[in-house]
């Protein structure tokens, strides 16, 4: 959908005819990145990779080969340093900045992340873990959930085990696009009764697309009222969705018959919406190295993404004069009885402030995490005991 609709747009200007192909990424990170070394001849450039276990190899390989890499998922806080590859441009704002922001916002610091025992979650725990720490943040326990009710159950026990944790991060797939083990973690929590304010839980995943929010209901919680009480606890934080949602747009987008496959649109992931967006981010790159008279290699594309805007697949895609992604995010709450979330705070990610919509979070029991001490967001001051 996106190759074809760049090809048809009239303000672009590649100078190549675009094309693509789906490179398999194994789920390993190991073999991903074996993997990834033989597409070095395959492509131009990268719309990946999916897994932050190699992200950093995949980024330095691309540099060597001159061919850019554009990536949403990549976390490595050393991609962010000024000493990244210059073949690499992220597609999205950082997840990490992301968190850090809402966590400053809300006095927040101390840490704990729960993944799924899947590579691409283990390897999305580990990084996050690092950058948060590479903050000065005390990440105070990384996790996996082990198969079955008693893993579960084991694994909310290690968590209990250790003080002081505000903010527990979900690494798996969120169950309001169909995942199953966040929905029996959180079900477990609520019946081991830590469910009740004490811990807010983050789902990872709805950072790297736009939920569909407005005028929307979840179904995954119609019949299911444990789940419905758990989610109380949860902050849901995606995209701000623009003036329609991501539901609307592939709606319009089969209805034009540009999209033929016989799929409602909430069959399809959200993430559809981020790849269209990276896609036609690259095409953009191309166009503004093109009119500056660059060539169009590796570093080159990656260099030109500075002030963007243009509209993405259901909102605007935006970036500032360093190349940052200017997409705002919002914070999604429950009332713990009804299936719709309803924005609570936005985060502009042009002055990197959090402002209230006016409508205030729903914790349970009306109990929220006790605040950290501030100095904890302070680069300048040294947090010690108490």
């Amino acid at each position: 959908l996106a190759v074809g609709r760049i090809s048809r747009d009239p303000s672009l200007d590649l100078g190549h005819r675009l094309d693509y192909v789906i490179l398999q990424e194994e789920c390993e990170a190991s073999r991903a990145l074996v993997r990834f070394v033989d597409f070095g001849k395959l492509s131009s450039a990268f719309i990946g990779p999916l897994n932050p276990g190699f992200c950093e190899v995949a980024a330095y390989l691309g540099e060597n080969w001159n061919k850019a890499i554009f990536s949403w998922m990549c976390i490595n806080y050393k991609l962010d340093s000024t000493i990244h590859p210059h073949a690499f441009a992220r597609t999205l704002p950082s997840p990490t900045q992301i968190l850090l922001t809402i966590m400053k916002y809300f006095k927040w610091a101390h840490v704990g992340i729960i993944a799924s025992s899947e590579d691409i979650w283990m390897y999305t725990a580990k990084e996050s873990a690092t950058a948060l720490r590479n903050h000065g943040l005390p990440v105070v326990i990384v996790t996996s959930v082990q198969k079955g009710e008693k893993g579960i159950e084991d694994t909310w026990n290690k968590i209990k085990e250790v003080n002081n944790i505000k903010i527990i991060l979900l690494c798996m797939h969120s169950v309001l696009v169909g995942g199953q083990e966040q929905a029996d973690l959180l079900t477990k929590a609520l019946e081991m009764g830590l469910a009740d304010g004490r811990y807010v839980f983050v789902p990872y995943d709805t950072l790297l697309y736009s939920l569909p929010y407005q005028n929307n209901s979840f179904s995954v919680f119609d019949n299911d009222s444990k789940l419905r009480e758990a989610y109380d606890a949860v902050l849901t934080i995606t995209l701000e969705s623009g003036e329609r949602t991501f539901y609307d747009a592939f709606r319009e987008a089969k209805e034009s018959g540009e999209i033929i496959r016989d799929l409602e649109a909430t069959q399809v992931s959200p993430l559809f919406g981020t790849i269209y967006d990276a896609i036609y981010f690259m095409a953009m790159a191309m166009d503004s190295a093109r009119r500056k008279g660059v060539r169009a290699s590796g570093a080159n594309i990656a260099e030109h993404t500075k002030n963007f805007s243009f509209p993405g697949f259901s909102h605007r895609v935006e970036t500032d004069s360093c190349g940052r992604g200017l997409n705002n995010y919002v914070i999604l709450d429950t009332d713990g009885h009804r299936n719709q979330l309803f924005p609570t705070h936005l985060l502009d990610m042009s002055s990197g402030s959090v402002l209230s919509l006016g409508q205030a979070i729903h914790f349970p029991n009306e109990v929220s995490p006790k605040p950290d001490s501030s100095c904890w967001f302070d680069p300048d001051v040294l947090c010690t005991e108490g």
